[in-house]
């Protein structure tokens, strides 16, 4: 069932400790996986609060693009659990977490989130806040998780194992009969790489920029959070349609911040296990729905895609 407005403003109430004397909601311009709405909170005590509603219950899929998402991928805790317990205390540029609930007796996951003016990286032009995003998920792998929450995915083999039968299901017969046969060996050099805390879904859409000099990266939506390669993160980064030397660049950015907290594989190392991140995603994105399209940031050719970077790979 949708947020109501009276479990809002008894929510509200008890967050900000003052009675809701107004409460206005409206539609977030901005696409998102799940119902998010703009908050316009008037407090009985004086002052007003503007903040986002992100309602991640089931029910709540936004689009006929967020419904066709796998049943197994979902969990409506995970985000809730991922700001409040994971990226919230690391502090390393999120909205701020304002409240929310997980009652699965009742069917009911939302959260209150801090409201961020800012654009989506995906509308900007290749620059410094390109490569300020590069260096911030460098920043994000190397920080330490602790004990990970149970909600998050686990990017492992068997993860990587169930999509490319899925791709395989859903491509045209036989075009990826050469990727099934490396497959095993993209899994080995990937799952080599230093496992971090990932966001899952790090395309630019997801990258809100303040401006600034320099830009302040403000990342949202955690559906897909987990523990796996750090390099899965990079390749969503860096998809689309970048000329190879840009893609380079932008993971050089990446490997300077990275090896100097520690990273240890050389850049050249780092560049042939982004190609098998890059094969693993066109994989996901190949088996992702045989209902339904990516939107045009993300539309490819993933089949084509997946047998360029086999092709570089030379498997």
């Amino acid at each position: 069932m949708p947020v109501t407005d009276a479990q809002l403003r008894a929510h509200l109430a008890d967050r900000l400790g003052s009675p809701v004397a107004g409460l206005r909601r409206a539609p977030l311009p901005r696409r998102s996986s799940f119902a998010v709405e703009v908050l316009d909170v008037e407090l009985a005590g004086g002052g007003r609060r503007r903040m986002l509603l992100k309602d991640v219950a089931s029910a709540a899929l936004a689009s006929e693009a967020a419904a066709a998402k796998p049943a197994f991928v979902l969990d409506p805790r995970r985000e809730l659990i991922v700001y409040r317990d994971v990226v919230g205390p690391m502090e390393v540029g999120v909205p701020r977490l304002l409240g929310g609930v997980a009652d699965p007796a009742r069917q009911s996951f939302w959260l209150l989130l801090e409201l961020v003016d800012g654009e989506p990286l995906a509308e900007m032009a290749a620059g410094p806040a390109w490569a300020a995003a590069a260096r911030w998920l460098a920043d994000l792998h190397v920080r330490a998780v602790g004990a990970p929450p149970a909600e998050l995915l686990r990017y492992d083999a068997s993860w990587f194992r169930g999509w490319l039968a899925r791709a395989r299901a859903l491509a045209p017969p036989g075009s990826l009969d050469r990727v099934a046969r490396g497959h095993e060996r993209v899994l080995r050099r990937l799952l080599a790489w230093p496992s971090a805390f990932v966001h899952g879904e790090f395309y630019a859409s997801n990258v809100l920029v303040e401006r600034g000099t320099p830009p302040r990266l403000r990342v949202v939506d955690w559906e897909m959070a987990g523990i796996g390669p750090g390099l899965l993160d990079l390749a969503a980064l860096t998809a689309g349609a970048w000329s190879g030397a840009q893609r380079e660049r932008l993971a050089l950015e990446y490997h300077e911040t990275w090896s100097a907290a520690g990273g240890r594989a050389s850049a050249d190392q780092l560049l042939e296990t982004l190609e098998c991140a890059r094969l693993v995603a066109a994989l996901q994105w190949i088996g992702w729905s045989s209902t339904w399209s990516p939107p045009a940031e993300h539309a490819q050719d993933w089949v084509a895609e997946a047998r360029r970077a086999a092709e570089r790979l030379e498997l």
